[in-house]
C-alpha cells in the first residue's frame, strides 16, 4: 500500500509539474510580412518592370496594385508564389505617373503593403 501511495504521489507531481505551455512547441511564424525593396523601372514605351524582395515562405501569391496619377489604387496583377518580378503593360498611358504597391496573399489572408514605387511614362522615350 505504501508503494502505491508513493507511486501515485510521483505521478501527481509529474502531472502538475508539466503544464501545456511548458511542453508545447511553437511552430513557424505564419504572419505575412510586407514585401520590401519595391522598384518600378520603365522598360518600354508603355511597360513597367516591378521587382521586390519576398519576405515570406508561406504566401500563395502577390497582389500588385497600381495608381494612375492621383487616383485610387486598383488591383492590376497577381504574381505567382516565390516570384518577385512582374511586368505591367496593361492600359498604361504615356504622360502619366504610375505608383505601385505589393502585398502577399495566402488564401483569404492579406499581408501588409510594401512601400510605394513610382515611375513616370514621360515622352520622349527613351
Amino acid at each position: 500500500m505504501k508503494t502505491i501511495v508513493i507511486l501515485l504521489l510521483a505521478l501527481l507531481a509529474l502531472a502538475t509539474g508539466c503544464s501545456k505551455e511548458d511542453s508545447a512547441t511553437t511552430g513557424p511564424d505564419l504572419t505575412l510580412a510586407a514585401p520590401t525593396n519595391l522598384q518600378a523601372v520603365r522598360v518600354g514605351l508603355k511597360a513597367v518592370r516591378l521587382t521586390w524582395t519576398d519576405n515570406n515562405e508561406f504566401e500563395e501569391s502577390f497582389a500588385i496594385e497600381r495608381q494612375a496619377g492621383g487616383g485610387g489604387f486598383v488591383q492590376q496583377l497577381f504574381s505567382a508564389k516565390n516570384v518577385a518580378t512582374a511586368i505591367d503593360s496593361v492600359s498604361l498611358t504615356t504622360g502619366i505617373t504610375f505608383t505601385y504597391r505589393v502585398r502577399a496573399i495566402r488564401y483569404s489572408e492579406r499581408g501588409e503593403y510594401s512601400s510605394l514605387a513610382t515611375v513616370a511614362l514621360s515622352l520622349p522615350y527613351p
